[in-house]
């Protein structure tokens, strides 16, 4: 008997699953493998300065646990039922480990970098431990300090991550008996639950789903070749690919956006549709962005996996210049915004069309496309109490063995605070090589660069 399938014990509490819990148990493979193994992990890491006391910091950690029912709750996977149990508090699995000596400054970030990547790439934290929270501490001395915290995506997100770091700070410090910020108030995750489930019954979500229904009709989710037959016997083995973009290709970005009265990531966006039009041919594209999903007040401090799928389709052919793909983009994204579901809710009536793959091409894969979403008061560095933390976002070594996604491959862009770009591709290794992403990602820039310098003439060859 695994312990999802364990009879509840005193404390737990039943709920339904979310959507999102709907949708990623799609993609179960066992406690071993997929979105309920140990390596489907949402991962984040703080330099920290200051004195750290170690007791504190393990009470703090369990703090954090008891606030947030996400963190320590299971997945019951009964075919014929489905749901959710929130199980008592429990404490945090807490590392302490001394890292190595690194020369100056410049070493010790990039020695902190390289550690986040050895927890990403080792980390492990099966969806059904207790509570679904880990923390490794690397200390270069009594006074500086590397934390990681490590989830399981089934209850967690990149924006989660912050707000747990954010309630650890202010947890710790009080305990400390020092001057902090009173903690946010913030709904739970069942409240999330509640909330989507509402929401489907509504007039609101009829519109919406009528509108989904008409947009995605015939539509195909855009794949991209692989560079080998897909294995989908064995274990995936999931790649990043990191690189970033300048100041001056960001700020070139930025102008355009503004005179274009769009965004940034609309461009980003709409070169991104320009690129997967080059690579494969295909003119009616619909590929997916992954958003926040926190689109009701009241949840941006709850932790848990609120983001969401949207497919955008966008018509390629027929643009004049790129000025004009980023108009049909953005209209693509603000028609989306206006009528966000969960994904799961989207594909129900577009499935049939939507998940056909245009291809014809087994060996092939989905290509979602991101700007990491931070909330905007937790992304700098900030003072709690005797502590300061700033965020590890600049993130620029690749690595060959990664924690995994369901499936597929993920383009996340990360607007960093020094005005440039930190980007990243995760895809299987078993299905590309390093050097076919990369020429990928070459593409796409080379594109950028030509569409930013001139968007009001014909699309670049």
């Amino acid at each position: 008997m695994t312990i999802e399938q364990q009879e509840p014990g005193d404390g737990d509490a039943r709920r339904p699953l979310s959507a999102n819990e709907e949708f990623l148990s799609n993609f179960d493979r066992g406690n071993e493998l997929g979105v309920f193994g140990p390596r489907g992990i949402v991962l984040a890491g703080w330099r920290v300065h200051g004195e750290l006391d170690l007791p504190t910091v393990q009470l703090a950690l369990d703090d954090v646990v008891a606030r947030h029912e996400a963190l320590r709750t299971t997945v019951i996977r009964d075919k014929d039922d489905l749901h959710a149990r929130v199980r008592p508090p429990g404490p945090v699995d807490l590392t302490v480990v001394d890292l190595a000596a690194a020369d100056g400054e410049a070493g010790r970030e990039r020695r902190a970098h390289e550690f986040l990547n050895e927890i990403d790439r080792t980390g492990r934290l099966n969806a059904t431990a207790m509570p679904l929270l880990k923390a490794t501490l690397g200390r270069f001395d009594d006074r500086d300090a590397v934390l990681v915290l490590v989830t399981n995506h089934l209850v967690s997100d990149g924006w989660s991550m912050h707000v747990i770091m954010r309630d650890f700070a202010i947890c710790y410090a009080t305990r400390r008996g020092l001057p902090a910020p009173e903690l946010p108030e913030m709904r739970q995750y069942g409240e999330f639950v509640d909330w989507q489930q509402e929401l489907r019954h509504s007039e609101t979500a009829a519109i919406a789903r009528e509108y989904w229904q008409a947009k995605l009709v015939g539509g195909n989710a855009l794949t991209l070749p692989t560079d080998r037959p897909r294995r989908l016997d064995v274990p995936p083995v999931y790649a990043v690919y990191r690189f970033l973009f300048d100041r001056e290709l960001v700020g070139a970005t930025t102008s355009l956006a503004e005179s274009l009265h769009s965004s940034p990531f609309m461009v980003f966006f709409a070169c991104f549709n320009l690129f997967l039009h080059r690579r494969t041919g295909v003119s009616d594209i619909a590929t997916p962005i992954i958003t926040s999903g926190r689109t009701e007040p009241g949840f941006e401090y709850t932790v848990g996996a609120l983001f969401n799928f949207l497919p955008i389709r966008t018509e390629v052919s027929g643009c004049a210049n790129f000025a004009e793909l980023v108009h049909r983009t953005r209209a693509s994204l603000l028609e989306a915004y206006s009528n966000q579901l969960p994904f799961n809710d989207i594909i129900a009536r577009s499935a049939p069309d939507l998940m056909r793959n245009p291809t014809n091409n087994v060996n092939s894969v989905g290509t979602a496309f991101q700007i990491s979403q931070v909330p905007p008061e937790l992304a700098a560095e900030e003072g709690i109490g005797d502590l300061s933390y700033t965020g590890l976002r600049r993130r620029l070594i690749s690595d060959t063995d990664t924690s995994e996604i369901p499936d597929g491959n993920l383009w996340d862009f990360d607007l960093d605070p020094s005005g440039e770009v930190v980007g990243v591709v995760k895809y299987n290794s078993l299905d590309f090589d390093q050097s076919t992403i990369v020429g990928m990602v070459e593409q796409y820039q080379e594109l950028l660069r030509a569409s930013l310098k001139s968007p009001d003439s014909p699309l670049p060859q």
